[in-house]
């Protein structure tokens, strides 16, 4: 984007500062804009459909839409019917973090909601991975299971998918938490919602 190239990593892929938590409103409102125009809601939960959660949606629908790995995920969180935050750390701090609501509807009001400055959880990948600032740079990717307590609080101990890539000479990184089974309770809605274009086989 013209005016800031620092956002710009050396792999095409634009690491964006945007969340609810950010004080930067300018990039704030461009992700959003981006989301709106690039990623349109219908087209974009249909093509959800053909992957499993996680981070590699993401990737995969980064590269057909052509958006920012972050202003996809963001969009991602907003739009799926499955259980998935979305996290951006620098080091040891989140930067901010999007929930989808299957994922809020789960934790209801025993979420505890990482905001801007919270200490990354030292028993997740992430805080393993950020420790490490090459594979940061490098684009690495890592991934393994995590209580969803450690994450987000909660009194019940849930085992989900903790998926982490790094975004580059930015020095951000991007971490998926997501569970199939948290959001197998809206199936139901799912299929209600799309029945005007998904495919019919039977």
């Amino acid at each position: 984007m013209e005016g800031h190239p620092e956002h710009v990593l050396g792999n095409g892929v634009h690491a964006s500062q945007a969340g609810f938590s950010s004080s930067d409103l300018y990039e704030l409102e461009a992700d959003h804009f981006a989301a709106a125009l690039l990623m349109p809601r219908q087209p974009f939960k249909k093509a959800l459909n053909r992957y499993e959660p996680g981070l590699d949606v993401v990737l995969q629908m980064a590269t057909l839409c052509k958006t920012s790995l972050t202003a996809t995920a963001i969009r991602y969180a907003e739009l799926t019917e499955d259980a998935v935050a979305v996290i951006v750390s620098t080091e040891s701090t989140v930067d901010y973090c999007f929930l989808s609501d299957t994922m809020k509807s789960f934790l209801k009001l025993e979420l505890m909601w990482p905001k801007k400055g919270t200490p990354v959880p030292k028993s997740t990948e992430t805080a393993r991975f950020n420790a490490e600032p090459e594979r940061v740079s490098q684009n690495e990717r890592s991934d393994a299971e995590v209580d969803l307590m450690d994450w987000l609080g909660g009194r019940k101990s849930v085992m989900v998918a903790e998926e982490v890539i790094g975004l580059g000479g930015y020095g951000k990184t991007l971490t998926i938490l997501s569970s199939e089974q948290l959001g197998q309770g809206n199936d139901n809605d799912e299929e209600e919602l799309v029945e005007n274009w998904k495919p019919r086989f039977h």
